[in-house]
This record gives structure tokens, C-alpha cells and sequence, in this order.
């Protein structure tokens, strides 16, 4: 309750109250990021979340300190996901997955559904605000494995990934090939035959968005155009899979070149 009764205070402006968050809000947040109740977590990031929105002064001077804990929620907890039964079929829980989970509204939106906030949107809004205090290879390992979590989470990986290329070319131009690896294994997903809407819906979102950011790559990034092939012995993987999209998504290609177009009328 009072992590929670912290964060909606956070947007309010009075520097008598700023001086006493100064010399708690560390330490509660510290705390509550390693208690072992997982909604206590989930609310400290939360709460993590919105300072970083209404108050990054008060916690940029201790990102050290609270970055690690944050990115240790964004990892996948084996022991969180249960196997339930559904009638003849048994289904996989995630409980961990609230606390990875992204909410896919705008930023500013964002920062109001704190019911969908987690530890990937914490990272998101941190990057914002404070790239330059922030381990820039670490925060690109939790950005691959994102791309290899759930959909929501691969959803805000991306969109970290279109800041990277221009906050950071050179490491991202060092992650092509991991790139490419994940996005092949998005795009190459099977559905059954039997899958809902629903389910068909998603996969064409998620093949969308690993085509538009790999045009973005390619014209932005150097060594990511496909100008001599992977036989340059440079990013072959990367090289390889821009060729299969090239060939085997060329129409879908066509089209995202033209949404680019005429967005930026």
C-alpha cells in the first residue's frame, strides 16, 4: 500500500515533499524490488516507472543501484509458470509475465495504465530519461532476449531497438546478427490450422513490426546493407536473412516503404 500510495504522489510538484522522497524513495525502492511477494515487486516498478516520468532527479544519481534489480525482473522465471488443465488440453501460466509485461499505449499513455506497467517499460522510460547512466551492452542483452519473450514484450523491444539505432548505430550495428536470428524465428512462427483470429492477428503484427524495423536497420545502420552479399564474411546472418525477406516478403516490403512515404508528407 504505501509503495503503491507512493507512485500516484509522484506527479505532484511541492518541494517540501520532494526534499523527504529524496531520503526515502531509494531505499523503499530497493527494498520492495527485492521483496519475494511478486505484486510487491510488480508495484515497485511501477513506482520505479514514475519517477522516472514526474522525478528522474531523484532517482538518476542511483541507477547503479536500481538498474540491475529491474533487469533481473525482466528475466523469464521457470519456477513462475504453471501447467494448468483445460479441458483436454493443459495450457502454460506465466505468472512472472505481468512483471516482464509491456503496455503497448503511447508513452504518455503509458505512464497512466499502471496496471500493464513491468519491468521492460521501466527499462523503456529509463531509457528515455537517462541513457547516458545506463550500461549500453547489458541493456541491449535484455533487448535480444526480449525479441525472444512473449509478444507484448517483443512489441517494446522493438520499439527500443528504432531509439538504438540512432542513440547508439555502432553497438546496434554489432547486434545485427542477433537481430536477424530472432526476427527469423518471429517471422518463420507456424500457426495451426486451428488458430483463432485472434492468434492469426498477432503473428501478422509481429511479422509487420520485424519487417519495418529490419528496412530501418538497413538503410541506418552501417554494414546492414546487403551490398555484397553475406560472402563479405561481415554480419552474414544478417546479410542472409535481409535476402530471404527481400525475396520471400518482397510485396509486404513494397508496402512499408510506401507507408514510410507518406508519413512523412
Amino acid at each position: 500500500m504505501a509503495i503503491q500510495a507512493i507512485r500516484y504522489t509522484l506527479a505532484e510538484n511541492d518541494e517540501i515533499f520532494d526534499t523527504v522522497l529524496h531520503s526515502v524513495l531509494i531505499e523503499m525502492l530497493t527494498i520492495m524490488l527485492r521483496d519475494t511477494e511478486l505484486e510487491n515487486r510488480r508495484l515497485a516498478l511501477t513506482t520505479l516507472n514514475s519517477a522516472a516520468h514526474n522525478k528522474p532527479d531523484l532517482i538518476i544519481p542511483n541507477l547503479g543501484l536500481l538498474i540491475p534489480l529491474v533487469m533481473h525482473e525482466s528475466h523469464i522465471n521457470a519456477a513462475l509458470i504453471r501447467e494448468v488443465n483445460m479441458g483436454p488440453f493443459k495450457h502454460k501460466i506465466d505468472d512472472g509475465l505481468e512483471v516482464r509485461k509491456v503496455c503497448l499505449s503511447s508513452p504518455s499513455r503509458r505512464s497512466q495504465l499502471t496496471s500493464q506497467q513491468s519491468a521492460y517499460e521501466t527499462l523503456y522510460s529509463l531509457m528515455e530519461t537517462a541513457f547516458s547512466r545506463i550500461n549500453i551492452v547489458d541493456f541491449y542483452d535484455r533487448i535480444i532476449a526480449g525479441l525472444q519473450d512473449e509478444h507484448d514484450i517483443r512489441s517494446l523491444c522493438n520499439l527500443m531497438l528504432t531509439k538504438f539505432i540512432v542513440l547508439d548505430p555502432d553497438e546496434t550495428a554489432r547486434r545485427l546478427d542477433a537481430i536477424a536470428t530472432c526476427y527469423r524465428q518471429i517471422i518463420s512462427i507456424k500457426l495451426k490450422d486451428n488458430a483463432v483470429k485472434q492468434e492469426l492477428e498477432k503473428q501478422e503484427e509481429a511479422v509487420k513490426s520485424c519487417l519495418r524495423v529490419s528496412l530501418l536497420l538497413h538503410a541506418s545502420i552501417p554494414g546492414a546493407s546487403s551490398v555484397g552479399g553475406p560472402q563479405t564474411g561481415q554480419h552474414q546472418i544478417w546479410h542472409t536473412y535481409w535476402e530471404w525477406i527481400e525475396k520471400d516478403y518482397e510485396n509486404s516490403l513494397k508496402a512499408l516503404r510506401q507507408e514510410g512515404k507518406e508519413s512523412s508528407y
